[in-house]
């Protein structure tokens, strides 16, 4: 009889585990992306999860890990939604097309997901995250991308030979730069990435440059997505003054 109470006793406490883990871990996800991870503090974080910052620590060792959590949560459903596209029924240049547009749309819906790339980059430079789901699942879809291409060779869509994988790992910094880089877009490309129509005007542009790429006649391709003819004023932009010894 006791023993049945356990067992319905752990049965009760693992959904309500994961729903307050749920909790901490998109607090966090907001915190960091807004404040990033040196800014970023757990008491924001328990007060905005509802919980107190014991059972954080109680969960996560410490900010770091905690930092390292979201990052893997967020790639781990970024990724899933990739590998879960069914392409098959469209053509091999609308397959890469839908693939590169939902990747896009990914960043483009969810604007934490780029403050979290670029705050990434620097996390990843300098600790090790031997748990990270993003190494095992870019692998499913360098797969999934090897078999639009092989269709697409066959039918002569695109050139033959070309590497899924860096295809992948070009395409994805590309398409997705207009987040994870938005100065440098800025200031080379006089796109605003706060305005939408600027922000559709890359995502165009950056499809249409891949598919170009890969494509047997891409000498002959142009694209005809319009970019603007106003450009930043680099005038404007402070200069670092460098003094000779």
């Amino acid at each position: 009889m006791k023993q049945d109470h356990l067992v319905t006793q752990a049965a009760r406490t693992a959904p309500a585990k994961r729903e307050t883990i749920r909790r901490i871990v998109s607090a966090a996800r907001q915190e960091f992306a807004i404040k990033g991870l040196a800014d970023a503090r757990i008491e924001v974080i328990a007060q905005n999860a509802g919980v107190t910052k014991q059972l954080i620590y109680h969960y996560f060792k410490g900010k770091t890990e905690l930092f390292a959590c979201v990052l893997d949560e967020s790639s781990d459903d970024t990724m899933s939604r990739l590998v879960a596209l069914d392409l098959d029924h469209l053509s091999p240049i609308e397959a890469v097309r839908a693939f590169l547009g939902h990747m896009f749309d990914q960043f483009h819906v969810n604007p934490s997901l780029g403050a979290l790339a670029q705050e990434g980059i620097r996390f990843h430079g300098s600790h090790a995250t031997p748990h990270a789901r993003f190494p095992d699942l870019a692998p499913l879809l360098e797969r999934k991308l090897k078999v639009i291409l092989a269709r697409g060779a066959e039918n002569g869509d695109f050139k033959p030979g070309v590497d899924a994988s860096l295809l992948f790992t070009a395409a994805g910094l590309l398409t997705t730069g207009v987040f994870t880089s938005p100065y440098l877009v800025s200031v080379l490309s006089g796109l605003n990435p706060d305005a939408p129509a600027d922000v559709e005007t890359w995502r165009n542009y950056a499809v249409d440059f891949v598919i170009s790429a890969i494509s047997p006649r891409a000498a002959g391709h142009t694209s005809q997505c319009p970019l603007p003819t106003r450009r930043m004023d680099l005038a404007d932009e402070p200069r670092l003054q460098y003094k000779l010894a």
